[in-house]
């Protein structure tokens, strides 16, 4: 994935999305036709390990999904209190994907790991044990802000291994429905990452800020403002 368009300015430059970006900010944006900009943000920034933080419970969906331990993704979720499969990634609920992260197990929860795209370097064979309450933010395991984009890349383009029944399930989980443009994403938010990744018309971004939960808001303000539409409710 080449970048280009490197934007040292720190504004949005129109329509709801207008405003100051903090200079930590990076925005990668990719359009359908293959070009790929660094909005915001380091060259150098794209390729640091950082923790997946719950953007892992996509494939935790997927692998459930494709194994058939969640079938749909508008019936109740067990632990999610009601919610279903898309709701509880919109929220990003913990004891849903706790629960499906025990059931899938760590040989094959990371052998879909590995197939997302998502993780940088080798999975490691007991990477979950001891650690099953910590799967859904990847536990140990590492990406980068170029992996997450390139994932959030070919859920747009419908790339394997995405192209699947399972992987078609997984994109009707991930729409924010209540957005004013049909808008797929994850949040996450963990390790000193806050993350946005998703797609929508006409291309797929991806927002990293460091710190935590007190900055989720910010990210997902320059994560929708990319499309001029304000954050939807969860």
């Amino acid at each position: 994935m080449k970048t280009f368009g490197l934007v040292a300015a720190l504004w949005i430059s129109s329509g709801i999305g207008h405003g100051q970006i903090a200079p930590d900010a990076v925005v990668l944006e990719t359009f359908d036709g293959g070009l790929t900009y660094l909005r915001f943000g380091k060259e150098a920034d794209l390729d640091v390990p950082r923790e997946p933080a719950s953007t892992f419970k996509a494939v935790i969906a997927w692998a459930a999904l494709d194994r058939g331990l969640v079938k749909d993704v508008e019936s109740p979720l067990p632990g999610a209190e009601g919610d279903n499969l898309r709701m509880a990634l919109q929220k990003s609920l913990n004891p849903p994907f706790d629960l499906l992260a025990v059931e899938l197990g760590g040989e094959v929860l990371g052998e879909y790991a590995k197939r997302s795209g998502l993780i940088q370097g080798a999975i490691p064979t007991r990477w979950m044990e001891g650690k099953e309450k910590e799967a859904r933010h990847g536990a140990d395991l590492m990406t980068t802000i170029r992996r997450e984009h390139q994932v959030a890349v070919a859920w747009m383009m419908g790339k394997p291994p995405w192209d699947g029944e399972a992987g078609r399930k997984l994109q009707q989980a991930l729409l924010w429905k209540a957005a004013e443009k049909p808008i797929r994403a994850k949040t996450g938010t963990y390790g000193g990452s806050v993350w946005v990744t998703g797609y929508g018309p006409g291309k797929a971004v991806t927002v990293w800020l460091p710190g935590g939960i007190p900055r989720r808001p910010e990210a997902l303000k320059i994560f929708f403002g990319r499309w001029d539409i304000p954050v939807p409710p969860s």
